[in-house]
């Protein structure tokens, strides 16, 4: 991939900022949708199995399925935005980064790794935008938020998958409907504190990134 300046990098960054904003607002409601078929399964009022489906049935499988094919292209959409700012922080030569653009998106499909690097990465993306090469490994509230809430999520939804498709007892499908409604209230915590974070990222490398290289 051809070198590019630090403007037109930040750029970039911007237009891919929207996309990403924009998927989230799209992936918040769908979530709702979501989140209302799966207590009115849990209260009985919703059979997806129903050979005869609702109409609730019907927007509940289609909120289903949008939100399966919106995560993707999130994940998509946002990886290449992490690159981009990835790819600007080096553009900047801040120093003492410690992640490739490839690496800071690939932890991301390690096991194990990908429990902690692709954190590490945000953060240090997250101080090299906002201060320069000062301290690149210091916290931030809304990176252990925007963290917590990532791996929660994720972790919930794989449970309740896996119950699911195991059930034998009614029992223990009610305990795959409970995992999915805490995954689903932690998806609306991480699409509006991510939405925030890339918001964030992008203003600072926008303001002051070069402004931090150039007196660093």
């Amino acid at each position: 991939m051809a070198e590019m300046n630090l403007g037109d990098g930040i750029d970039l960054l911007q237009r891919r900022a929207k996309i990403v904003k924009a998927l989230l607002i799209a992936g918040f409601a769908v979530t709702v949708a979501v989140l209302i078929g799966e207590l009115g399964e849990l209260n009985g009022d919703v059979l997806l199995e129903n050979p005869d489906p609702s109409s609730l049935e019907q927007l509940y499988l289609v909120a289903l399925l949008v939100s399966s094919l919106l995560a993707i292209i999130t994940v998509i959409i946002f990886a290449m935005w992490i690159y981009r700012a990835a790819a600007n922080v080096i553009a900047a030569n801040v120093t003492g980064f410690d992640f490739t653009p490839g690496w800071a998106v690939g932890w991301y499909f390690v096991p194990f790794a990908n429990l902690v690097q692709p954190f590490l990465a945000m953060r240090q993306i997250w101080n090299a935008s906002h201060f320069g090469g000062s301290d690149l490994d210091r916290g931030d509230p809304i990176l252990t938020l925007w963290w917590t809430a990532w791996l929660t999520s994720n972790i919930t939804a794989n449970i309740s998958m896996q119950l699911a498709w195991r059930s034998t007892s009614a029992e223990m499908y009610e305990v795959s409907l409970y995992l999915g409604i805490a995954s689903s209230i932690l998806n609306l915590v991480l699409f509006v504190v991510g939405m925030r974070l890339v918001e964030r990222v992008t203003e600072a490398q926008r303001d002051r990134l070069s402004s931090a290289h150039i007196f660093a």
